[in-house]
């Protein structure tokens, strides 16, 4: 594998550049998102976040963004990697398109590996949607599982008939060999024969965030043996990674950011009956349980998971496992009570708006495992030992929530339904081992929160905001530089263009909907706000002095500090409101 289209570097700055001087930022986001002028800059309602009152500041001078309520920001590739969900090759793929520019940072042998499998994924694609109609019993089998047509085609199911037919019609389409085999849709059997990968399946195609087939389900129609698995999945290739793409999140990703919310659920036609049932924030996992990569990509666009597994034995442990991972990434967990339905499909192949209710009505996690492990009106002996084992189970579970507060929370329920008292779990709980590292974090992808400045800073910041957008106030914060302490000073006099453009975009954010007036006598508070913190502070280190003075009995020293302390005293009486 050519490792080199998964980072940053391979691609030559002059073409990213070049790309970037062909889009205009205001008019692409244009397309995304309803902004408004805001002074020199545009204001819109932040797409990463909720929010009522816009804080998502566009600058065309700069052509940069920035949310002052989440605090993301970037250029035009960072909104498309961060509001489609992709890589920064595909980003930059995805924007070269629309730009007109044609990509050369790979060897022509690298562009061939890597556009080549996407040509030979689409051709058989189409290749399994023509077989389709012409199988009665992959037809009878969709028929039977109650999907309608528009999905089928919605998500370009197909039929995989097997022996040679894929792999000849590749080579006949002109493909060759050692492609088709990279693909991963061919293999060399024992007698050194070519044959197709998939054969006697229903196919599902897997796509990528911007909507390329990238790799294959196949659900075997016979009899699933030791030898035949019931599903068989594509191999990892240079353009697909199953630890990294979730069934689906090419159609529900926007569902999921609106909502903040996302339906996981374990397979390709729990996904696809969900989503015929109305259900468009839903997503699979495929050939692989969560990741921390797919994790990653879902935190940054929703906060709350629901999760439904087969209602039986192996899909609580399926559910107490994604407890687990989806906690360490601060998610609200809750789950879906199927009642007398196997799985998501087979509710709502019987009842779509059973499932619909089930996934609105969905509830914690941690009332399942509750539930599972007590009963709050049994009155049978209790086996002690394995209490302790269940109590130290669920503990640890409650360790792993990132919240406080949900964490007292579940400690609280814990209680309730074990029997236990609060003071007996809180010991039993910090008695646990240490927690080892887990192979799941929370990296760098968290959410970020601004950071908290102190009061002095703040008030700078904003003047100095003010300031960079009005030469008036710039004229005057020039002429007042000395009150203010470094590195401002020296930027007053040779600011860097990032952040003046930043303090810029600030300005708009903060003021744009105040009149002249007001923003006038907003600059003039701030400007007093300041000199009488720099008094303040100054008081502070004359108290300082005086009692240094009178301590070392030094009647000249202490005569001086009195007088410069009175005079303090007076500046502030002056400075006060």
């Amino acid at each position: 594998m050519h490792w080199c289209i998964l980072r940053i570097n391979c691609f030559m700055p002059k073409e990213t550049e070049l790309i970037k001087s062909k889009l205009d930022l205001v008019e692409f986001l244009r397309s995304y998102l309803t902004l408004a002028p805001a002074g020199r800059n545009f204001k819109a309602l932040c797409p990463f976040h909720q929010e009522k009152t816009p804080s998502f500041i566009v600058s065309p001078e700069r052509q940069i963004w920035h949310c002052f309520g989440c605090a993301e920001g970037g250029d035009i590739i960072k909104f498309v990697m961060q509001y489609e969900h992709l890589e920064f090759p595909e980003a930059l793929r995805f924007l070269a398109e629309k730009a007109g520019v044609s990509i050369q940072s790979f060897s022509p042998t690298q562009q061939r590996e890597f556009g080549i499998l996407y040509d030979i994924h689409s051709h058989a694609t189409e290749f399994f949607r023509n077989a389709l109609p012409k199988n009665k019993t992959a037809t009878d089998y969709l028929l039977k599982r109650k999907l309608n047509a528009k999905t089928i085609g919605e998500f370009e199911i197909g039929f995989a008939e097997g022996g040679e037919t894929l792999t000849l019609h590749l080579l006949h389409s002109g493909f060759e060999m050692g492609d088709i085999v990279r693909a991963g849709l061919t293999n060399k059997n024992v007698r050194g024969l070519f044959r197709d990968r998939f054969e006697n399946r229903i196919m599902f195609p897997i796509h990528n965030s911007v909507d390329k087939v990238v790799a294959f389900t196949g659900r075997f129609l016979g009899e699933a043996r030791d030898t035949i698995p019931k599903y068989l999945n594509s191999p990892d290739t240079p353009i697909f990674n199953k630890s990294r793409i979730l069934y689906g999140f090419q159609k529900s990703k926007h569902a999921i950011q609106e909502t903040r919310t996302a339906f996981l659920v374990e397979g390709q036609m729990d996904f696809l009956m969900a989503w015929q049932s109305g259900i468009k924030n839903a997503i699979a996992v495929s050939g692989t349980g969560l990741t921390k990569q797919h994790l990653e990509k879902l935190r940054r666009m929703a906060d709350t998971i629901v999760v439904s597994f087969d209602n039986d034995d192996a899909g609580f442990r399926a559910l107490e496992r994604s407890l687990d991972i989806l906690s360490e990434f601060d998610f609200h967990v809750r789950a879906v009570a199927l009642g007398k339905y196997k799985d998501p499909a087979e509710a709502a192949e019987a009842d779509p708006e059973f499932l619909r209710k089930a996934v609105k009505e969905a509830r914690p996690a941690f009332y399942y495992l509750f539930e599972r492990h007590f009963s709050l009106d049994s009155e049978e002996t209790k086996d002690v030992a394995a209490e302790k084992r269940t109590i130290r189970h669920i503990l640890e579970k409650i360790r792993n929530v990132k919240s406080a507060v949900e964490q007292e929370t579940w400690m609280k329920e814990l209680s309730r339904y074990s029997g236990i008292g609060e003071p007996a779990l809180r010991s039993e709980l910090a008695g646990l081992p240490e927690k080892r590292e887990k192979d799941v974090q929370n990296t760098s992808s968290e959410p970020k929160t601004p950071r908290t400045l102190a009061r002095t800073a703040l008030i700078v910041e904003r003047l100095l905001a003010l300031a960079f957008t009005n030469e008036e106030f710039l004229v005057i914060v020039k002429a007042e530089k000395e009150i203010f302490h470094e590195p401002y000073r020296s930027f007053i006099d040779s600011g860097d263009p990032e952040k003046v453009a930043m303090l810029g975009m600030r300005g708009s954010y903060e003021f744009s909907d105040n009149s002249d007036e007001k923003i006038k006598n907003e600059f003039n508070e701030l400007l007093r706000q300041l000199k009488l913190e720099i008094v303040m502070r100054e008081q502070i280190e004359g108290k300082r002095r005086i009692q240094e003075a009178e301590r070392k009995n030094d009647e000249t020293a202490l005569k001086k500090a009195k007088e410069e302390f009175n005079a303090l005293v007076k500046k502030k009486e002056e400075l006060s409101p």
